[in-house]
């Protein structure tokens, strides 16, 4: 973490103003009271998806295969191709191949900022089954202190969401025999000093505690969409959730304000059965460099929605790109049943 955002990270996390809440300031608090360090570190940890963009360069991109020069997908995501092209590389001698693709160095496991694929799907009967891939380069260490937490009220089970000690919001979630969603980076996280900003200036939270805030209030799909859609949030994103009745799956495409797309299930239109989202508004090109978009909907039609169960998704999840060498987790869900499932991919 940057020296000199440790006081703004710890104004951050002294501020009941903003919406991350009393209660989740005092939780935030309270680890940091019980590890020893300066809460500072605690809200670094809780921001981690919204200051992605901290050295983020052309060799530590996280890709799935060469960057291409004038990309329309990379150019979408960034103007001035500053980290999606290497042009710096390019213009001290790196091989390029024809076609303009310029294969950079090869990844570490602990390079860059991460990407995800989530799907949602009904089956033949109307099941709706949720997959998810968290592809964040996550070091060991961390990965190690992934969990799924199970919040109960009065011996009554109300949610189970999966995140990292000391992490205050959830990455996926359920609320069993109704709905789940899992979240998505867009536009890469945002930049550092507007996320800083909202979070200081505006009553806003993180999509995860905004997730968990949800968790904690929706009984239903449709309350859940409503309030996944709405809420002041620091960065923007993609929420997809999945619910427990036929039709009830959408992909949302959220601004720091609001939902600006909504992408429902349609059993009347070719493919509607299902949605795949990577990190990239489906009205968009993706870039040569990160396409988990074609392959990810290739494997999803070779499945079909006859065979869709939760053994074929975990093999859609399994198939590369979607599942690549920056993965950390995969997640499984089917609302109907209650079934929640959870793998860490370690080494």
């Amino acid at each position: 973490m940057p020296s000199c955002s440790l006081p703004i990270n710890e104004a951050i996390g002294a501020s009941e103003r903003t919406n991350f809440g009393e209660d989740y300031c005092t939780q935030m608090k309270g680890v940091a009271k019980e590890l020893g360090i300066d809460v500072g570190y605690i809200v670094f940890l809780n921001l981690i998806m919204q200051i992605e963009e901290v050295g983020i360069n052309c060799s530590n991109w996280n890709t799935t295969g060469p960057t291409q020069k004038d990309d329309p997908g990379c150019k979408d995501v960034d103007p001035t191709q500053s980290f999606c092209y290497c042009k710096h590389a390019a213009a001290a001698g790196a091989k390029v191949e024809a076609g303009g693709s310029l294969f950079v160095k090869k990844r570490k496991v602990t390079d860059g900022p991460g990407m995800c694929t989530s799907v949602v799907a009904q089956d033949a009967s109307g099941t709706i089954f949720h997959g998810r891939n968290l592809d964040w380069n996550l070091p060991e260490a961390l990965r190690s202190l992934v969990a799924d937490i199970t919040f109960t009220k009065g011996g009554k089970t109300l949610f189970t969401g999966t995140g990292a000690i000391g992490f205050i919001g959830f990455f996926n979630g359920m609320v069993g025999g109704q709905w789940s969603a899992s979240i998505n980076a867009r536009g890469k996280g945002g930049k550092l000093l507007t996320n800083l900003l909202q979070s200081l200036l505006h009553k806003s939270t993180t999509p995860s505690m905004h997730l968990r805030t949800v968790l904690m209030n929706s009984p239903d799909f449709a309350s859940a969409v409503e309030g996944l859609s709405t809420g002041e949030q620091i960065d923007e994103n993609y929420f997809i959730v999945a619910g427990a009745a036929p039709g009830e799956g959408a992909v949302l495409a959220r601004s720091r304000h609001a939902a600006i797309d909504t992408w429902r299930l349609n059993a009347s239109e070719p493919g509607g059965w299902y949605r795949l989202e990577t990190n990239y508004d489906r009205t968009n090109p993706v870039p040569a460099s990160d396409d988990r978009r074609t392959p990810g909907n290739a494997a999803m039609v070779a499945m079909g929605q006859a065979s869709l169960a939760v053994e074929p998704l975990r093999s859609v999840m399994h198939h590369f790109p979607t599942f690549n060498p920056h993965t950390d987790y995969t997640g499984l869900f089917v609302p109907k049943t209650s079934y929640y499932n959870s793998t860490v991919w370690m080494g």
